[in-house]
């Protein structure tokens, strides 16, 4: 059976129903039909980005009609969050792209002491652009109906505050990971792990974290977790703790939507 290919729309289908029909941008009409020489009556598979996903027919070059009744792909738990340092030249890109593939729910790039990176202002919002066409691109390869959230470029800082709370300590609910070399493994913690509602992960940039941000992890209560004997480039680090969390904490337990024509 032919591989059935996905389309993300810009629009929620929630109040879709079959028959609907909807344009495609630009981009996405070129990509099916130069790309993977999709002609008029091939069958496609829509998404909104938020768990929504229906059967659809390629009507005209950049059009589709619902062929079936919109379904609904449960967010998978717990809710995992890549907090990514900075890389050099288009690296996170590919960070970006491999994080999506393996199921990742929001991505949070962050200036470090080390990063060798500064992005502000126009550059930071065009990149993040960037980023999120990547996310979009990389759902469709993998045949997700949740589109993670790309957030913009921030601190270290804005990223622990969550993990404490004044008068309870910290919040259960909200564990905070941070891959350091020599640390405890991460197969090894997740039993720990298995009540959270929601898991990040930090990963720092080439240079690893400083001394004093390491400080910070310490005193915001967040957990140091090692990704096996090797040494990993940053660009690498996120897509390894994904698949260990997703596969330990049981999110590839889910069946995703069919996507495959049967």
């Amino acid at each position: 059976m032919a591989r059935v290919s996905w389309l993300h729309l810009d629009v929620t289908l929630s109040a879709a129903a079959c028959g609907d029909e909807f344009d495609l941008d630009p981009e996405a009409a070129h990509h099916l039909g130069t790309v993977l020489r999709a002609r008029v009556g091939a069958e496609v598979v829509v998404a909104d980005g938020r768990g929504g996903w229906a059967s659809a027919e390629l009507i005209t070059a950049d059009r589709v009609r619902l062929v079936g009744e919109v379904g609904h792909q449960p967010r998978p738990r717990p809710h995992l969050h890549l907090v990514q340092a900075l890389t050099k030249g288009r690296k996170l890109d590919e960070v970006v792209r491999a994080a999506t593939e393996l199921g990742v729910d929001a991505i949070t790039p962050i200036e470090t002491e080390r990063a060798q990176v500064r992005l502000e202002g126009v550059r930071a919002e065009r990149a993040r652009e960037r980023w999120r066409a990547v996310a979009r691109s990389a759902c469709e390869q993998a045949h997700r109906a949740w589109r993670p959230e790309v957030a913009p470029v921030t601190r270290l800082g804005p990223v622990l505050p969550p993990v404490l709370s004044p008068s309870e300590g910290l919040d259960p609910s909200r564990v905070v990971l941070v891959a350091l070399p020599y640390a405890p493994a991460l197969p090894e913690q997740l039993s720990e792990l298995t009540d959270a509602v929601e898991v990040v992960i930090a990963i720092g940039p080439e240079g690893g974290f400083a001394p004093g941000e390491r400080r910070r992890f310490e005193a915001g209560g967040v957990r140091p977790v090692g990704l096996g004997p090797t040494v990993l480039r940053t660009e690498h680090a996120g897509a390894a703790a994904l698949a260990v969390l997703s596969a330990g904490l049981g999110r590839w337990a889910h069946a995703p939507p069919r996507g495959d024509g049967r």
